[in-house]
This record gives structure tokens, sequence and C-alpha cells, in this order.
């Protein structure tokens, strides 16, 4: 979701210009600021860009597709519960009940649980794919929705042939 559909990166920006650079050398700091923002840091968050064309492109597939996000962990524990509330009403508003309903949200470090071997993961995190993939799905780092959508392009090809 993160990265992918929605600009989490911009959404830190608006409450404070190199707001990420926190993230890195003070996760206290960041985390407390994104905590102040409340549900609505969440539930507000812009579009990414090329974000709609990406799940326009998945929703017309008719594959089975579900969102899987990552939550902060449990010690920041504000800043989860305003994340899973602020990401389910995102979810609702620009996606549909559907996929709110049927969001797996959970650590990062918890992903993989969901993988499998006909499990396609869009991900912009390096280490998320790559523990996708070692679970034995099949991964997609994002960059860009073109380069994602030809990837997915390539994946379904080559899984329609067997």
């Amino acid at each position: 979701m993160d990265g992918v559909l929605t600009d989490f990166n911009g959404a830190c920006e608006q409450i404070e210009l190199n707001m990420m650079t926190w993230y890195r050398c003070d996760k206290d700091r960041f985390w407390k600021r994104v905590t102040d923002a409340g549900v609505g840091f969440w539930s507000d968050m812009s579009w990414m860009p090329g974000g709609r064309e990406l799940y326009a492109h998945l929703n017309a597939s008719n594959l089975p597709l579900s969102v899987l996000s990552a939550l902060p962990f449990p010690e920041r524990r504000d800043a989860l519960a305003n994340a899973r509330a602020g990401k389910i009403e995102w979810l609702r508003r620009e996606l549909g009940e559907a996929y709110a309903k049927k969001a797996i949200l959970c650590q990062r470090t918890e992903k993989a649980l969901h993988s499998g071997p006909t499990r396609v993961l869009i991900d912009d995190n390096f280490k998320n794919i790559s523990e996708w993939e070692d679970a034995g799905g099949i991964g997609v780092l994002h960059k860009n929705t073109d380069r994602t959508i030809r990837n997915l392009s390539r994946i379904i090809e080559t899984e329609t042939k067997f």
C-alpha cells in the first residue's frame, strides 16, 4: 500500500520538510510526529503517482486481489492504532468496502507469512520482496507503474503457460 498505492513519503513531508531523514536517525521523533498527525495522516494520504493506473490495471486483470500493508510495530501503540484505522478508511473510500474487509494489515516482518507459490507481492521494499520470494512467492519490486505492469504481464504470461 505505502509507496505503491499511497504516497507515504509525501505525507511525511507534508508534516515537515525532510521528515523522512528522521526515520533513519531519530525514529522516536519521526513516530511522535506521525502519531500526533492522527488517523488522518493515514486516511488522507495521497495516491502515489501511477497508483491509480496500477490499481486499474490490477483490477481489470480479474485475478484475486487483496492489499497487504505493514503497520508500525506494537511498541508504537498509538501509531499502530491510527495506522490500522486510517488505512482501512483509505481503502474503504478509495477502493471500496470489499478491499477494506479483506485487507491484511500486519507487521513488516510478517508479510512473508502470507506468501505462497501462486501469490504475488508488489512492494517498494527490497527486503520484503526477498523474504516473500524466500517463502515461495513471486515478488515484484515496485519502482514505477510502467515497470511493475510490464513485470506483472510477464509473470501472468509465464504462469498461464503451465
